[in-house]
């Protein structure tokens, strides 16, 4: 037979094993929640560096518009000084070689621009999907601290049962007797 202290302390046992159960799972749940939060701003931040890497490409086509602008009027003006004419032949030929590699220039700065924010958009929907994830891995762990929580409470009462603390004895499972007596 079972001490006079032992149905209190498997009620004690229990108690406090299933509320372990369930501070671990708010504990998991806190910890995804939180990563779910810096995922969320990492995503900000890649959008921010999108919007900057477009705002820089735009900035860096500008520039070669500039250098093409500032290269065309400089073999004009050198073509003019040396009494070419600037609408025919040989002078028209350097004029749209001049203009094409700018163009080509300006292509690849505006394709290697978004390439960068094509990465940076990548990176963003990402971490914004690892948020989601992060969200779901946070309910989930909750919902399995509180059901290990339930689960150990109902073994736990279980034994207790067992043991005859709310009125039945252990020896007498199956004879009828087992109502419970009250306090």
């Amino acid at each position: 037979m079972c001490g006079p202290l032992a149905v209190p302390l498997m009620i004690a046992s229990t108690v406090i094993s299933s509320a372990g159960q369930v501070m671990a799972g708010i504990g998991q749940s806190q910890q995804a929640n939180y990563q779910a939060q810096v995922n969320d701003q990492n995503a900000k931040l890649s959008a921010q560096q999108a919007n900057d890497s477009n705002q820089n490409t735009n900035l860096e086509a500008q520039r070669r518009y500039r250098t093409l602008a500032q290269t065309k009027g400089a073999q004009q003006a050198a073509m003019a000084a040396n009494g070419v004419d600037l609408n025919f032949g040989s002078a028209v030929d350097v004029q749209r070689d001049t203009a094409m590699i700018g163009a080509e220039d300006v292509a690849q700065i505006y394709k290697g621009g978004a390439e960068r924010t094509r990465g940076y958009d990548i990176q963003g929907w990402n971490y914004a999907s690892q948020a989601a994830a992060d969200r779901a891995k946070a309910k989930g762990a909750l919902l399995q601290g509180i059901m290990g929580g339930l689960g150990t409470a109902l073994g736990g009462a279980s034994q207790v049962v067992k043991m005859g603390g709310f009125g039945g004895g252990g020896s007498s499972a199956g004879t009828g007797n087992n109502h419970w007596s009250g306090p």
